[in-house]
């Protein structure tokens, strides 16, 4: 067997738990360097991915960034090559403009793959890009920056209306509103405050293209665009569907402004345009990082992780590559339905990115469902399950035969969205991608409960109106409000002070990697639902209670498993007579120090207990 030929070099990644990191990663490793994977949290989609060597936890960056740079640091002198081939930090979300900032704290053990600070204080926060706009000549919707509250009294009064009022500093939709007059320009200045100091744009027309990009000490080198063709939410702008376009009606403007901020690196830069030829586009952001749609990107011919790996390395850039316009891919849908539906992510170049449920969403035997996702948000409120899978079924022809970032031969990548629960274990909270709100921001508030706690209890759609009835009589005994939590009410968990999941139909096997029963009609549906409100549980501190279908549903949403049919088993009956199923109670021995024996007091409780399937595999962080 001929030996084994040594990697071209090193590559530290950031930001493992995404699906561009993912791709990086691929891209890299395919070219012979040799990928090393790293985030504050375990379990990421880089641990499980065949094309990293190692990976490694760091501090997070946002609350801890003294121990983010100094873990990082000591990490990239551990990891250092001593042959001398290449070595790159390849930071791949906003990490990086942390790692850009002290840069000499890495080199030159190694070359960090980021612009120059000086050049990302061009472009962020937002008001420092408009001001690089109007040097450099670049097409951009008029702005006026409000730093406190006399210039808003004397500038408001003279803006042509409507105008959007947004924050200078922060990523995607969040605070960013259209007011029609003084009074609600206003409000929402007073409702962003001065810290940072909000911003008065123009609106742009049309619609969003992004123009990715790598540069050379100011110089153009790589360029591609591209458009979303289908989002998810339709309002939030995440692309499920991409469309390559052609960039020759932005170029000029890209080549200006990075002439103008001596840009040095990758970025993504957001414009609004008409698709008119006789139209302008317009700059609205500028994102100094990796970018969602880099798949695409790669898929589409210009491979930029290689591009700037050979850039940061001295190399020369071969067949930068033609982009093929009119490709397609498509975004990993799961992630997309389970959380974002539920959340609002932090950034939506990372909202659309959908992280690694890809592999979930097979196993909950939606493969179909890949990339349009959107539709669902759009029936599930009114139409029945047969209705939507219609539904679904007519938009798949969107993208069909489009690929996506886990079309590759890579098994395992799905389990790195365990990193939900490997945040949850060492940060007690959820990661920063799937909470209202990120750590740099104002936590939402809610209200103390007032009389009565309500409780949501999840259900089927339609049936289990006995079950329902019983389970509302027992929460109301108890002191409760119960309220009935299905995919066509999902609810509120601003408004539910805590979650029964109920029992019901067989959990989906092959959610835990088990294998469906023939002509058995699963809730696909209501899985999702559970899971949604599972996220949405840690995110918002609310009890939970899993009972009998609830419970395994919790397990296996914790990485657990599932016996799947208990027939095999000495002395089983599954199939009790109605009156057995009201009236067989068994015996639970209940461990005193856990929570459920400080609340009920006693080591044993009888209880009603008819099950078809039972827990096998304990999911993470659960004990029995």
């Amino acid at each position: 067997m001929p030996a084994k030929s040594a990697p071209k070099g090193r590559v530290i990644l950031t930001y493992g738990r995404s699906l561009m990191a993912l791709v990086i990663a691929r891209s890299l490793a395919q070219r012979g360097v040799e990928v090393i994977g790293c985030d504050d949290v375990d379990l990421t989609v880089l641990s499980f991915s065949k094309h990293v060597k190692e990976t490694f936890a760091v501090a997070p960056w946002r609350s801890q960034p003294e121990k983010f740079l100094d873990d990082l640091e000591a990490a990239v002198m551990e990891h250092a090559p001593h042959d001398g081939r290449p070595y790159v930090l390849m930071p791949v979300f906003s990490e990086g403009e942390l790692i850009a900032r002290y840069r000499e704290r890495f080199e030159p053990t190694c070359k960090v793959a980021m612009p120059q600070w000086a050049s990302f204080d061009q472009v962020q926060p937002k008001d420092h890009l408009a001001a690089l706009a109007e040097r450099a000549g670049v097409p951009a919707p008029k702005t006026w920056a409000v730093p406190d509250e006399k210039t808003l009294k004397v500038l408001a009064p003279t803006l042509p209306y409507p105008i959007i009022v947004k924050p200078s500093e922060g990523a995607g939709g969040r605070g960013v509103s259209l007011v029609q007059n003084v009074e609600e320009a206003t409000a929402a200045v007073e409702a962003l405050g001065y810290s940072p100091q909000p911003l008065f744009q123009t609106p742009a027309p049309g619609s969003d293209y992004c123009v990715a990009v790598l540069a050379d000490k100011g110089k153009l080198t790589a360029i591609m665009a591209y458009h979303n063709i289908t989002t998810f939410p339709r309002q939030a702008g995440a692309g499920a569907v991409r469309e390559t376009v052609d960039a020759e009606p932005f170029r000029d403007a890209v080549e200006k402004l990075l002439m103008g901020a001596e840009w040095d690196g990758l970025a993504e830069i957001d414009f609004r345009w008409t698709g008119d030829k006789a139209d302008i586009p317009q700059l609205i952001e500028v994102n100094p990082r990796f970018w969602a749609g880099i798949f695409h990107s790669i898929q589409t011919a210009v491979d930029f992780p290689w591009l700037l790996w050979l850039q940061s390395t001295g190399q020369p850039l071969t067949d930068v590559g033609e982009p093929d316009i009119g490709a397609r891919t498509k975004t990993p849908g799961v992630w997309l339905l389970a959380a974002l539906e539920e959340v609002a992510a932090s950034d939506p170049h990372l909202k659309a990115a959908g992280e690694a449920w890809d592999d979930v969403k097979r196993r909950l035997g939606a493969g179909k469902l890949e990339g349009v996702m959107a539709k669902l948000k759009d029936t599930a409120g009114a139409l029945s399950i047969p209705d939507i899978m219609a539904g679904l079924e007519e938009e798949l022809s969107v993208a069909k035969d489009a690929p996506s970032e886990l079309s590759d031969a890579d098994p395992f990548v799905g389990l790195g969205s365990l990193f939900v629960l490997s945040s949850m274990i060492k940060h007690g909270k959820l990661p920063d991608e799937i909470t209202y709100k990120s750590e740099d921001e104002t936590p939402l508030s809610f209200a103390a409960p007032k009389g009565r706690p309500t409780i949501g209890v999840t259900m089927p759609a339609e049936g289990e109106a006995l079950s329902w009835q019983a389970l509302k009589f027992a929460i109301n005994q108890a002191g409760g409000e119960a309220v009935r939590l299905t995919a066509l009410a999902p609810g509120d968990p601003r408004t539910i002070d805590a979650i029964v999941f109920a029992g019901g139909s067989d959990v989906h096997p092959p959610a835990y990697e088990g294998e469906a029963k023939p002509g058995y009609r699963y809730d696909l549906a209501r899985h999702d639902l559970e899971a949604s409100w599972a996220i949405a549980a840690r995110n918002h501190d609310l009890p939970v209670l899993g009972i009998c279908r609830g419970a395994q549903m919790l397990n296996v949403i914790a990485g657990g498993t599932l016996h799947a049919d208990l027939s095999a088993f000495p002395n089983a009956r599954l199939k009790p007579s109605a009156w057995e199923q009201l009236t067989v109670r068994k015996d639970v021995t209940v461990k005193p120090v856990s929570k459920l024996g400080r609340i009920i007091g006693a080591p044993k409780v009888t209880i009603n207990l008819i099950h078809q399937q039972a827990i096998d595999r304990l999911g993470a962080g659960l004990t029995v």
